[in-house]
């Protein structure tokens, strides 16, 4: 007896209450100033309250492997030192929806 099973992969898109896993680069006045890079994938809970204003909205919906740039208020993260007031520009990579 033979049986055959098709698998239909569906491409699952982030949402509340994901654990991501997400590579990025940080950068402001043109200057690199954070990285995931070389410390590994960074972990965090979609709109948990775990990262700062408005980067969960540019996780959500995002597939794996997909790749997003945005720009963030510093303002809206920071009330004093050196970013406030800023503009954090995130490339950010998703790389597990777990």
């Amino acid at each position: 007896m033979v049986f055959a099973i098709n698998l239909i992969m569906v491409d699952k898109v982030a949402s509340k209450g994901d654990t991501v896993a997400v590579d990025y680069w940080l950068t402001v006045d043109g200057k690199q100033i954070d990285t995931s890079e070389g410390r590994g994938v960074f972990e965090f809970t979609l709109f948990a309250g775990e990262v700062i204003p408005g980067f969960d909205k540019t996780v959500d919906g995002m597939k794996v492997g997909e790749e997003k740039t945005v720009s963030l208020s510093g303002n809206d993260a920071y009330t004093a030192g050196p970013l406030a007031g800023k503009v954090l520009n995130f490339k950010v990579i998703l790389r597990e929806i777990k």
